[in-house]
């Protein structure tokens, strides 16, 4: 597997989970603690410019998505 077929799926991963459960992934849950972290570090490469020009405009629909839905408060 390549590393783009590995960012593919992350981003589908992550694009499909915010999608059926209108939020993001939460730190408090450890089976949703990889793709908060794989997020994470998108966006800070997006602020840095360091996101190669083929996967830019797919990151950018990702974080429109994840702009649209709300965080979630551990305690509810």
């Amino acid at each position: 597997m390549t590393q783009d077929d590995r960012w593919q799926r992350q981003y589908d991963m992550l694009m499909d989970f915010m999608r059926r459960n209108h939020r993001r992934p939460s730190k408090y849950k450890a089976e949703e603690h990889l793709m908060l972290n794989w997020l994470r570090r998108h966006i800070k490469l997006h602020a840095k410019g360091m996101v190669p020009p083929e996967r830019l405009d797919r990151l950018n629909q990702l974080l429109d998505v994840a702009d649209q839905v709300q965080r979630v408060n551990q305690y509810q």
